[in-house]
C-alpha cells in the first residue's frame, strides 16, 4: 500500500535547494526538494508525515545535536528515569551529567533540563501525529476509506503513546487534539487516561494484525498491548485482562528459546515482539544517526570495548534480586531471608590485578545476560575484569550494562563501521513475555494464584538453561597473563526453577512483580511501575539507606513521596503557557 520503509527515514522532507537557472522556467515550477501541501494529500504523502512522529519514539531527532540531552531524557528505554529506581545509576563519572544525578537523588525541580527535554520531545511526536491527522482530513477523495483508517490508526497509536509517557511522568498533562486551533490554550485540569483509553481504542479497531515486510508499524496487538498497560496503571485489572487474554489466545506469539535473543540485532523481530522501535546503522547517515541512540553513552566506557560513555549502570540492589535460594527461587521474604539483606559478594573498591573470588551462591542465570561483572563472560568480548571495565567505580558501582551492547558476532550488522557507539540493535517495546506478567498480575488481584503462577513459570522456564558458559579459574587479573576459562562450564552456580504453588495472595503478588523486575530489568519501567504498584514510598527509602552504605553518592538523598511520584511540570513551559497549572507537590 505504502512505499516507504520504517526503518527509521529519519530525513523524510528535504529543505529547499537553490535554483540557479539563469531563464524564468524556475517561476513556474516547484522547487526541487520543497515540500507542497497537495504532494501529502496521497497515502504515500501521509505516510511520510506518519514517519516522521514514528521517528521521534526513540527520543532523538527533534533537535540538532542528536543524539546529546534530549536522547537521555526522551529515550525509548526510560533509563534517565530508571535511574530514579532501585535498579540503576546515572554511571559515569561524579561531577559527569549532574541532571542525571538530581533524577537519581529525587533533587530534580521544575528547571531541571531532562524535564523540559522530554516534555519537548514527546509533543513534538504530539504534534506529528497530529499533522497526519490534519493532513488526512485534507486530503478527501484522494484516500480510500481502508487507507484512512490504517494510517490515523497509527497517528492515533502514537499520539496516545506519546501522552501516555507524559501522563507517567507527570501528575496532569494536556491531551493535544488535532482539531486544536491554539495547543497553548489546552489546561491540564485532570489525568489523560480516558482520552489515552479513546485514541487507542480507535487503533485497536481499525489497525491490521500485521505489515508484512514493515515490523516497525504499529498492530492491533501492539494497540491492545499499550491499552492494557495504560489500564494496569489505573489499577483496572478487570480491563486489562480482556485485552491481555485477546492477545494471548490469538496464538500470534511466543516466548523465543534463548532469553538473550531478546536484545541481538541479529534475532529482531522476532515471535515474542509485538512491537519494537527500529534501528539502522551503515545506512548512509553520519555516524549511525539511524541507531539506537542509548547506544551512544550506556554501553561501558573502558579500553577493551569501543563503545561509550559508562552511564546507566546496574546497582547493587538489582543484583542482590538475582540471589535465589536452595530451590532456584527469588528470595521473597517469606518464612526467609530477603534478597536485599546481604549484598552479594562484589568486587567494589578492589583493583582487577588485586584477587577477587567471585561468589558462588546459586544464581538466577539471567543475571549475566542482564549485568556484566567481574570474572564472568561479557557476551564473546573477553573476561569482565573488575575495576579496569568501570569508568569510575567508586561513583557508580562495579556493574556495567549488557542488553543495549552488541556482540563482536553481530558487530558487522549490529554497529556502524566507522563509529562503534551506534548500535542496529532494536529496543523491544511490548513482547510476550510483557503480557504474561501482566496477565498474571491480573490473575493476582483476582486471587486466581494458580493461573498466576502457571504464567510467571512459563517465563521462567523460558530461561531456567540459558546459562553463559566460561568459568573463570583466574582471579587477580594480570595484563600480561592469559585468563583461564573452562568454556565447558557455566560461568557461575545459575539455579532457576518454577514455582510449585503461590501460597497466599500476597506471595502471589510479590513473586509477579520479582519476576517481572527480574525478566524485565534495565529496558526502563521499574521506576513507573513502583509508582503504580503504590509501593515506591516503601522500596526506595530502604534502598536508599542501603545503597548510601555501599557508595557515597546516594548519601544524604531521601526520597518524598508527596512530592517523587512524579516530575514537575517544566518551569519554561508554565512561563510560556499559561493555561499550564504546576503540580502542587512542586
Amino acid at each position: 500500500m505504502f512505499t516507504s520503509n520504517i526503518k527509521k527515514l529519519l530525513a523524510l522532507l528535504m529543505v529547499a535547494v537553490f535554483v540557479t537557472a539563469c531563464s524564468e522556467d524556475f517561476l513556474y515550477k516547484e522547487p526541487k526538494g520543497s515540500v507542497i501541501p497537495e504532494a501529502l494529500n496521497t497515502p504515500d504523502g501521509v505516510d511520510y508525515l506518519l514517519i516522521g512522529a514514528y521517528s521521534l519514539l526513540d527520543g532523538a531527532g527533534s533537535v540538532s545535536g542528536w543524539p546529546g540531552g534530549h536522547a537521555y531524557a526522551a529515550s525509548i528505554r526510560n533509563w534517565v528515569w530508571d535511574c530514579a529506581s532501585d535498579d540503576a545509576y546515572k554511571g559515569t563519572t561524579l561531577g559527569d551529567f549532574s541532571t542525571g544525578g538530581e533524577v537519581e537523588r529525587y533533587e530534580a525541580n521544575s528547571t531541571n533540563d531532562l524535564i523540559h527535554q522530554k516534555w519537548y520531545v514527546m509533543y513534538d511526536g504530539v504534534s506529528r501525529a497530529n499533522d497526519v491527522l490534519k493532513a488526512l482530513d485534507g486530503a478527501g477523495d484522494n484516500i480510500s476509506d481502508a487507507d484512512y483508517k490504517i494510517l490515523s490508526g497509527q497517528a492515533r497509536f502514537l499520539r496516545a503513546f506519546f501522552h501516555f509517557r507524559l501522563q507517567k511522568m507527570h501528575f496532569q498533562v494536556p491531551y493535544i487534539m488535532d482539531d486544536v486551533e491554539d495547543p497553548s490554550t489546552v489546561v491540564n485540569d485532570h489525568p489523560v487516561w480516558n482520552e489515552i483509553e479513546t485514541d487507542l481504542q480507535y487503533a485497536i479497531d481499525v489497525l491490521p494484525e500485521s505489515f508484512p515486510g514493515e515490523p516497525g508499524r504499529v498492530t492491533k496487538w501492539a494497540a491492545l498491548a499499550a491499552k492494557s498497560y495504560v489500564h494496569l496503571f489505573q489499577d483496572e485489572y478487570s480491563e486489562a485482562k480482556v485485552l491481555l487474554d485477546q492477545i494471548i489466545n490469538s496464538g500470534q506469539f511466543a516466548l523465543v528459546d534463548t532469553f538473550a535473543h531478546n536484545y541481538s540485532s541479529l534475532t529482531e523481530n522476532n515471535i515474542e515482539s509485538i512491537f519494537e522501535v527500529q534501528s539502522a546503522v551503515n545506512d548512509g547517515t553520519n555516524q549511525g544517526y539511524n541507531g539506537n541512540p542509548d547506544s551512544w553513552t550506556t554501553n561501558p566506557n573502558n579500553r577493551f570495548l569501543p563503545t561509550c560513555c559508562g552511564m546507566y549502570q546496574p546497582s547493587q540492589d538489582l543484583v542482590n534480586a538475582f540471589k535465589v535460594d536452595e530451590n532456584g527461587l527469588p528470595l521473597l521474604g517469606f518464612d526467609g531471608p530477603k534478597y536485599n539483606d546481604e549484598n552479594l559478594k562484589n568486587d567494589m573498591g578492589i583493583n582487577s590485578t588485586e584477587e577477587f573470588i567471585p561468589t558462588d551462591a546459586p544464581l538466577d542465570p539471567r543475571l549475566d545476560f542482564t549485568v556484566g561483572r567481574r570474572g564472568i563472560p561479557y557476551l564473546d568480548w573477553g573476561i569482565h575484569t573488575g575495576r579496569d571495565w568501570i569508568r569510575d567505580q567508586p561513583n557508580g558501582g562495579p556493574y556495567n550494562t549488557i542488553k543495549q551492547m552488541y556482540s563482536q558476532k553481530e558487530r558487522d550488522q549490529g554497529s556502524h563501521a566507522t563509529f562503534a557507539r551506534a548500535t542496529a540493535i532494536n529496543y523491544r517495546i511490548y513482547r510476550y513475555a510483557h503480557i504474561l506478567l501482566w496477565r498474571a498480575e491480573c490473575a493476582v488481584e483476582e486471587n486466581d494464584l494458580e493461573m498466576a503462577r502457571n504464567l510467571v513459570n512459563q517465563v521462567r522456564m523460558r530461561a531456567s538453561d540459558d546459562f553463559v558458559m566460561g568459568r573463570v579459574s583466574t582471579y587477580a587479573f594480570d595484563p600480561e597473563a592469559e585468563i583461564q576459562v573452562d568454556w565447558s562450564q557455566p560461568a557461575a552456580n545459575y539455579s532457576l526453577n518454577t514455582y510449585e504453588s503461590f501460597p497466599s495472595q500476597e506471595y502471589a503478588r510479590e513473586a509477579v512483580r520479582m519476576e517481572l523486575r527480574l525478566e524485565t530489568a534495565l529496558e526502563g519501567n521499574r521506576f513507573f511501575d513502583l509508582v503504580r504498584w503504590g509501593i515506591a514510598d516503601e522500596v526506595l527509602p530502604v534502598y536508599i539507606e542501603k545503597d548510601a552504605a555501599f557508595r557515597v553518592f546516594m548519601q544524604g538523598a531521601s526520597f518524598n513521596p508527596q512530592r517523587n511520584l512524579h516530575w514537575p511540570i517544566p518551569q519554561n513551559q508554565i512561563d510560556v503557557q499559561k493555561s499550564l497549572m504546576q503540580d502542587p507537590a512542586y
